[in-house]
């Protein structure tokens, strides 16, 4: 009878071995992201962007997205964030529809000055990843507005504008909240359609933990 060879055999029992220990990656998308859950998110987010400094806000990228969008200068201006005295307010939280990868992301919609007395409202979008939740351009004071979340992303920001620009920018941001279902309908490209769309969830409460 024919016998494997003992070098043979080795290698099969480490094969079997190293197949044993691989596990298969996750598929499918994230799971949903909640309300509560994307508001106590974003209160940390405000509160460590209130302490001001170019460490605060190298922790607010590390701990986020990485600050590779229109949030990456946060830390050459730490004074542009407003101060533990000037929390925003909550306006609203928006579900957005389900994409590949994501069960469904949540949009904060929030009100506010910044650190100079500038006014914003902004739109901060809360996702989960293999980590936990994580925020997309934390800068909030920024005013970034989402112009188009499907099938790619598009934003522009509150910042530089002239006064008359910048109320025009951000009466649009509140879209979000006024006009939930067409504004839904419009950053989704038209792939959702207007019965797909959750209401939006109020709220006036200072974005703090």
């Amino acid at each position: 009878m024919l016998r494997p060879s003992p070098a043979l055999l080795g290698s099969t029992l480490l094969g079997a071995v190293l197949l044993t220990g691989c596990t298969a990656a996750p598929t499918g998308p994230a799971a949903a992201v909640g309300e509560e859950e994307a508001r106590e998110r974003v209160a940390h987010v405000v509160d460590l962007a209130a302490q001001r400094t170019p460490e605060a806000m190298v922790a607010l990228c590390e701990r986020n997205d990485d600050c590779i969008g229109m949030s990456g200068g946060a830390h050459h201006s730490p004074d542009l964030a407003p101060g533990p005295d000037r929390a925003p307010q909550v306006l609203c939280t928006v579900g957005v529809p389900a994409t590949p990868s994501q069960a469904g992301s949540r949009l904060v919609v929030l009100d506010g000055v910044d650190g100079h007395g500038r006014p914003y409202v902004t739109h901060v979008l809360v996702e989960r990843d293999e980590d936990g939740l994580e925020v997309q351009e934390p800068a909030f004071w920024l005013g970034i507005r989402y112009t188009g979340l499907q099938p790619g992303r598009a934003w522009s920001g509150g910042s530089g504008l002239a006064e008359e620009d910048l109320e025009r920018h951000n009466d649009a941001a509140r879209r979000a909240c006024t006009d939930t279902t067409d504004w839904v309908v419009e950053v989704s490209g038209g792939r959702v359609s207007a019965a797909d769309v959750s209401p939006a969830s109020r709220g006036s409460d200072a974005a703090r933990s």
